[in-house]
């Protein structure tokens, strides 16, 4: 039997390397018309292979930030875990498997699981009051780049 864990993580993964192509704005003003390409990183997919991310150049004369990037449909800023598999984790912690038991059925350690459950139930949280929703797995669609925008903005904003 295929374990549940190693299919979604095969299944985000498949996912964002097809999504690969987004609307391209600045991150930070929102400026979609004048930017260059400015390089790329490479980050990891959620079974450690590596995709290359585009890294782009905001001409805004107004804009603080001088370089951004977007990332795919199901790649979070700075994070490894993607909202699916945030959302999977907190709900087996609901379900009230131990966080040693999740750490087995993921392949990760104890002290991993419980960062991300806290970050699950901050981001969740913050989720239900700006979207009004529960539902934390997004389309693929252009929002995923405004989402991710605010994501940083509010987890991250220092970066």
């Amino acid at each position: 039997m295929h374990h549940p864990w190693s299919s979604l993580i095969s299944f985000l993964s498949e996912i964002t390397r097809k999504n690969c192509d987004s609307i391209i704005c600045c991150t930070h003003c929102g400026n979609r018309h004048t930017y260059v390409k400015w390089g790329f990183y490479s980050r990891y997919l959620f079974d450690d292979e590596l995709i290359n991310i585009q890294r782009f150049r905001c001409d805004n004369d107004l804009c603080p930030r001088k370089t951004f990037s977007i990332l795919p449909h199901a790649l979070l800023p700075i994070m490894r875990a993607s909202l699916c598999m945030l959302m999977y984790i907190l709900k087996m912690y609901e379900q009230r498997n131990s966080i040693a038991g999740i750490a087995r059925h993921t392949g990760s350690n104890w002290t991993r699981i419980q960062r991300l459950i806290a970050k699950a139930i901050s981001i969740r949280d913050w989720i239900k009051q700006e979207y009004g929703s529960t539902s934390a797995c997004l389309s693929a669609s252009k929002q995923w780049t405004y989402f991710t925008r605010e994501f940083s903005w509010v987890f991250y904003p220092d970066r």
